[in-house]
């Protein structure tokens, strides 16, 4: 004897699969996103993108593990940077923390958090040891020696002084190499000079050719951001996994040995960057 469904058979057969369907994949596991994060913190053109990834994949990998998604690492030049802010073709970026801080004022990126430096990334104003100069203000519309106008600690520089009420100079003598600002004053090329290598400054006071008449803060280099299209869930996740790594061993071969985040902190630097 045959059997024949009937049309509301059939229609209560597909129900019930359906349903099945649904229940399975309801119970399934979440499908782990790819993000893809462009690096530009500790990337220069002296190491490959393999050297760079060699130091960062460590990091990316044990986020994954804690987030649940992949993270696939992209070296960011300095050149590209802004490019890549504005495309926001990288769904997450590890930018100085100015860069970041003006990213998410113009083009809504998430403050995922800012780097815990493993040393104190501060900025020194400097003249020659003869110069009288002692504080800040006396250095106010001097001919300044800096990095190049996009470098962070030149950025931080014109930060202290707008703080401080400063108006800087309107001449500078500018060189790509951070280590050679020292010598631009002590060859008088400029009165003022600045920079966050302390270990450089402290040999040329040491050698009595110049003396520090200021220092900012200790302040972060960098911060993680996301782009708009990133849940505020994903970002959050992210952040706690990265306060969970903080202090691994996957931060070894860096400069910084975790993030951290406050709002209180982002609107702090907000302020000083502003």
């Amino acid at each position: 004897m045959r059997t024949y469904f009937t049309s509301a058979n059939a229609w209560q057969f597909s129900g019930q699969s359906c349903l099945l369907c649904c229940l399975m994949l309801a119970g399934a596991p979440a499908v782990a996103a790819e993000f893809q994060v462009g690096i530009n913190a500790e990337v220069s053109y002296r190491e490959s993108p393999a050297e760079v990834r060699q130091r960062f994949q460590p990091v990316l990998d044990e986020l994954g593990k804690l987030s649940g998604h992949k993270f696939e690492f992209h070296p960011l030049y300095s050149d590209k940077v802004k490019e890549a802010i504005a495309s926001q073709k990288f769904d997450f970026l590890l930018i100085h923390t100015h860069e970041a801080l003006k990213a998410e004022k113009i083009f809504q990126y998430q403050i995922v958090g800012f780097t815990d430096d493993k040393k104190d990334n501060t900025v020194y104003f400097f003249v020659d040891v003869d110069n009288p100069a002692q504080t800040l203000k006396d250095v106010a519309g001097k001919k300044m020696g800096t990095p190049g106008a996009g470098n962070w600690a030149s950025t931080t520089a014109m930060a202290a002084l707008k703080e401080a009420g400063i108006t800087p100079g309107k001449t500078f003598a500018r060189t790509r190499y951070a280590d050679a600002v020292p010598f631009l004053v002590d060859l008088h090329s400029a009165e003022v000079g600045i920079s966050r290598n302390k270990s450089v400054v402290d040999k040329f006071v040491a050698e009595k050719k110049i003396k520090v008449v200021h220092q900012t803060p200790a302040l972060p280099m960098n911060a993680v951001i996301a782009t708009p299209k990133i849940p505020a869930s994903v970002v959050k996740r992210v952040r706690e996994a990265f306060d969970e790594l903080r202090n691994s061993n996957s931060f070894h071969e860096l400069a910084f040995k975790g993030l951290r985040y406050s709002p209180e902190e982002s609107q702090t630097l907000h302020t000083f960057y502003q």
